[in-house]
C-alpha cells in the first residue's frame, strides 16, 4: 500500500525528539502561527469575515428541509450585540476576571457567544450536553461562573437545583423558543433563586430596536480583544480519575492548533495558491455518534473553519436525521469521530448482503478494482465504478466530501480502507489529547496505510520516554508519549499539584499513553500507562474504578473489566462469590442444597452468567455509574486470580496486561457474541 515516506524528522540539538517532517525546509522545531495575521482567535475569525463578509457562516436546517445561513458580517454584528448585552445589560466585567459557561448542544448561538467573549476577553466555560447537576455544580462552582447558556428545560431545572442548594448562578440565557406560559413559569421559579434569566432572541432584539438610544452605551463598550497569551477556554476533563480537571488553553495554544490543520488541509483544498474558502463544514449536535462542542476536536473544527471562511451546517436532530442532513448541506470537509464511521461501515456491509448475486458481483469487482488504484496511492471519486456502483453511497453524506477527518479515538485499518473505497474521499487521523488541545500527530492525505496515527503535528515536538512497569524502552522504539510545543497546556486550572505531575522536567507533556515509534516517523498507541482507556465514543472509562463498583457485588469475588478503543461498550471476567453462586444454582434448580455441581459448570450456565452482570449492573446503577462504564456481557472464570498464576501482585493488585493476555480470546468472543445477539 501506499504510504508516506518519511513524518518526523529527528532534532540535530535533542536525539530522541522529533519534530513534522511539515517543516524540513525550516529552521522552527514547531510552528505557532500559518497565517502571519492570525495571533489569536478573534483574528482567525476576522480572517474569515475579511475573506468572505457576505459569505454564508452558520446554517441550520429548516422545515423545509434546506439549510438557512446567517453570514460572516451577520455573525459578527450578532456577537457585537451580544458582547454590548453581556456588559451593559448583565453587567459583566470585561477581561481575564470574566468566566462565562456554555452548557448547551451544537448550535450557531454556541459559536456566537463564544465569539462575543473573545471580544472581551472573557474566559469560556463549556459543560458536556449530557452532564449531570453534580459535574456541572462542582464546575460551575470550581471557576466562579458569572453566566450560563443553557438550551432546554431539563439544563434549566439542573441549574435551578443547584442553586437551591448552594447559590452559585446570577444569570442564564436560554437559547431556543417556549411557550408563554412556560417562559412566565420558569421566570418565577429564577426570581424566587435571584437569577436573573434572559432569552437570547430578546438580547438580541433589544439591543436592534434600541440601536439609537444605545448608540452612546455601544460606544462606551469597546472591544478589549486577547493577547495570544490569554485564556480563550478552560476545557474541563470527563474526571474519570476523581473530580474534572479544568484543562487551561490559551488563544496560542489552539491557533497553532488550527494553524497545523491548516498545513494539511492545503494539501487538498488549494486553489492557484489559496485555501478554497467555499467550504461546507458539519458540525454535530452531541450524539451518540459524534462529538460536541465541548470537546476540543470540534473546537478546532470550527475554529479553522471560522479562519479560512468556510460554511459551517449543524445537525438538526441527532443521528435520525443525519442522513437527510449531510444530503441537504452537500459538506465536503466531515470531522467525525470513528463510531460515526463504524456505523457508515456497518450500513454498507448490510446493503451489500441484502445484494443480489449479480449486484453483489458487480459491487465486490468495483470494490477490487478501486483498491487497487488506493494501493497506488490514488484516492477518487471520478472513475467509472464510481458512477456504476458507489455513487448513491456517497450522494448519502452528501455526495462532494472530499475530506474526513478523524480522531478522540482508533479506528480500524480495515473500515478506513472500506471507506476510502466507497466515498472515494480522504480520510486523516489524529492523536492528541485536551491537555495538548487536539491534534498532536495526524496522517497526511495520501497516506493510505492504516494502523497509525501520523507523525508529529507542525505544533509538536514528540519524544518517548522509558516505562519498565510495562516492558516497554526507547531502544525499542516504545515508551510513553512526550509532547513539547505551543499547543499544549500550561497546566490545570486552580490545581498546582496535578500541574507539576503533568509535565517532565524539561518541560514535556505526559500524555499516559504508550506509544511504538515507527521507522517513517508514524506514531503507534498500543498501551495506556495509567490503565485508562478510550471507547469507540472517543470517552475515556477508568476500569480500575469500576470494579471497586463492582465487587461490592454479593455474587463478585473479583473482576477485571476491560474495553477496546474500537468497540462500544466494557466487558469482565467475574471471579464469583462460590459459595453465592452455588446457592443460587440450587435455587433456580428447585433444590434447598448446592448439590454436587462443579464451579466450572455453574459458571458456564447462561441463566447464572445473566443473573451474575444483572446484580452487577444494579450495583453499578445504585453508585452511579453511567451507562458507557457498565459492563454489557462477562465471563465467569472458576479459578481466581492469585500471585501463583501471575494475575497479582505481591500486594495483591491486579497485572492487567496479564489479565489482559491470558483473557484475550475469551474477551474477543464476548464481544463477538454480543454485537452478534443486537
Amino acid at each position: 500500500m501506499e504510504g508516506i515516506e518519511q513524518y518526523a524528522i529527528e532534532l540535530t540539538n535533542s536525539p530522541g525528539t522529533f519534530k513534522s517532517a511539515l517543516l524540513k525546509d525550516r529552521q522552527e522545531e514547531t510552528l505557532e502561527y500559518y497565517f502571519p495575521e492570525v495571533k489569536t482567535l478573534w483574528n482567525a475569525f476576522q480572517r474569515g469575515l475579511k475573506l468572505t463578509p457576505d459569505g454564508r457562516c452558520l446554517g441550520v436546517r429548516t422545515k423545509e428541509g434546506s439549510y438557512k445561513f446567517i453570514s460572516y458580517e451577520q455573525v459578527a454584528k450578532q456577537s457585537k450585540n451580544i458582547g454590548i448585552a453581556l456588559i451593559s445589560c448583565l453587567g459583566l466585567l470585561p477581561g481575564q476576571q470574566t468566566f462565562v459557561a456554555i452548557y448547551a448542544s451544537n448550535c450557531p448561538e454556541w459559536g456566537i457567544l463564544a465569539l462575543a467573549l473573545i471580544r472581551h476577553s472573557m474566559i469560556l466555560i463549556p459543560l458536556y450536553d449530557t452532564l449531570g447537576e453534580d459535574s456541572a455544580s462542582y464546575i460551575l462552582a470550581h471557576v466562579g461562573a458569572e453566566l450560563v447558556m443553557l438550551d432546554s428545560i431539563k439544563k434549566l431545572q439542573n441549574v435551578f437545583n443547584m442553586n437551591e442548594k448552594t447559590p452559585l448562578i446570577k444569570n442564564i440565557i436560554y437559547v431556543g423558543i417556549l411557550e408563554e406560559e412556560k417562559i412566565q413559569e420558569v421566570k418565577k421559579k429564577a426570581n424566587e433563586l435571584n437569577i436573573n434569566l434572559y432569552f437570547w432572541n430578546d438580547l438580541i432584539n433589544n439591543i436592534e430596536e434600541n440601536k439609537t438610544q444605545n448608540e452612546e452605551t455601544q460606544e462606551e463598550v469597546k472591544d478589549n480583544e486577547p493577547k495570544p497569551e490569554d485564556t480563550y477556554i478552560i476545557c474541563y476533563t470527563s474526571g474519570t480519575t476523581g473530580k474534572p480537571k479544568g484543562v487551561i488553553l490559551s488563544h496560542r495554544n489552539v491557533v497553532a492548533n488550527i494553524s497545523a490543520l491548516a498545513i494539511v488541509l492545503e494539501k487538498i483544498f488549494i486553489d492557484n495558491g489559496t485555501l478554497y474558502y467555499f467550504m461546507y463544514v458539519l458540525l454535530y449536535f452531541y450524539i451518540e455518534y459524534n462529538l460536541p462542542l465541548s470537546h476540543m476536536f470540534e473546537q478546532c473544527a470550527m475554529w479553522i473553519a471560522f479562519c479560512l471562511g468556510y460554511r459551517i451546517g449543524y445537525v438538526s436532530d441527532g443521528i435520525a436525521t443525519l442522513s437527510a442532513d449531510m444530503q441537504a448541506l452537500e459538506p465536503t470537509l466531515l470531522p467525525v469521530v470513528p463510531r460515526l464511521l463504524n456505523r457508515f461501515n456497518d450500513s454498507i456491509k448490510a446493503e451489500v448482503s441484502n445484494l443480489n448475486p449479480f449486484s453483489r458481483w458487480l459491487f465486490n469487482i468495483a470494490r477490487a478494482q478501486k483498491k487497487a488504484l488506493l494501493q497506488k496511492g490514488i484516492v477518487t471519486c471520478d472513475s467509472l465504478w464510481d458512477k456504476l456502483v458507489f455513487s448513491k453511497a456517497r450522494q448519502r453524506i452528501g455526495g462532494h466530501v472530499r475530506l474526513i477527518v478523524t480522531g478522540s479515538a482508533p479506528i480500524s485499518a480495515e473500515v478506513l480502507e472500506e471507506l476510502r473505497i466507497v466515498f472515494g474521499c480522504h480520510i486523516i487521523e489524529g492523536y492528541g489529547q485536551t491537555e495538548c488541545t487536539a491534534m498532536a500527530t495526524s496522517t497526511w492525505p495520501g497516506d493510505t496505510i492504516g494502523g497509525q496515527c501520523g507523525g508529529p503535528s507542525t505544533c509538536s515536538l514528540i519524544k518517548l520516554e522509558d516505562a519498565p512497569d510495562l516492558n516497554y524502552f526507547v531502544k525499542d522504539r516504545k515508551g510513553e508519549v512526550l509532547i513539547k510545543g505551543p499547543s499544549v497546556t500550561s497546566g490545570y486550572f486552580r490545581d498546582p499539584e496535578k500541574t507539576e505531575e503533568l509535565f517532565t522536567k524539561d518541560g514535556f507533556l505526559k500524555t499516559g499513553d504508550i506509544g511504538h515509534l515507527l521507522p517513517n516517523g508514524q506514531l503507534q498507541i498500543i498501551d495506556r500507562r495509567k490503565h485508562i482507556f478510550k471507547l469507540a465514543q472517543g470517552e475515556y472509562v477508568a476500569p480500575e474504578k469500576i470494579e471497586n463498583v463492582y465487587i461490592q457485588c454479593s455474587m463478585v469475588h473479583q473482576v477485571f473489566v476491560d474495553g477496546d478503543s474500537l468497540q462500544r461498550f466494557l466487558v469482565a471476567i467475574v471471579v464469583p462469590s462460590s459459595g453465592q453462586i452455588k446457592r443460587h444454582f440450587a435455587q433456580i434448580n428447585g433444590k434447598t442444597e448446592n448439590g454436587n455441581n462443579k464451579l466450572e459448570e455453574i459458571c458456564s450456565d447462561k441463566r447464572i452468567i445473566n443473573f451474575v452482570l444483572k446484580e452487577m449492573q444494579q450495583i453499578g446503577k445504585e453508585q452511579n455509574l453511567n451507562s458507557l462504564e457498565q459492563v454489557k456481557a462477562i465471563y465467569l472464570e472458576p479459578e481466581p486470580f492469585t500471585i501463583e498464576n501471575d494475575l497479582l501482585t505481591p500486594t495483591l493488585k491486579a497485572k492487567r496486561p496479564q489479565l489482559r493476555a491470558k483473557y484475550k480470546e475469551t474477551i474477543s468472543q464476548l464481544y463477538s457474541e454480543t454485537h452478534s445477539e443486537k
